[in-house]
């Protein structure tokens, strides 16, 4: 299941192409907060050694951040992501994410 959970939300990225990238950020607070939220229990998960809870609730945390929009907390979402991804080999995909997500936090 987290394989599929991984392959699912690199096609979302894939689909939603460099445009997506270039968008302003939102200012959405429920997006703000769920991607908290969701950050709390990714790192929370890694520590109590849950891979599968990494997998679900980082790949949930792009997943949301492709289909509502960018804010502050969308550049970590994306690194913590490529953490677990790069696990399948996705060494390239991976690397152009965190190259993604290091610009945006540039900006």
């Amino acid at each position: 299941e987290s394989s599929e959970m991984i392959v699912e939300t690199l096609k979302m990225y894939e689909d939603a192409g460099e445009e997506w990238l270039k968008s302003d950020a939102t200012v959405d607070k429920t997006l703000r907060n769920t991607l908290q939220l969701y950050r709390a229990i990714t790192f929370a998960s890694f520590f109590c050694k849950s891979h599968s809870m990494v997998v679900y609730f980082s790949s949930k945390a792009v997943q949301l951040s492709l289909s509502r929009g960018i804010c502050e907390h969308t550049p970590l979402s994306l690194l913590q992501f490529t953490s677990v991804a790069i696990k399948d080999d996705n060494a390239m995909m991976c690397y152009r994410i965190a190259k993604n997500a290091l610009s945006l936090r540039e900006r």
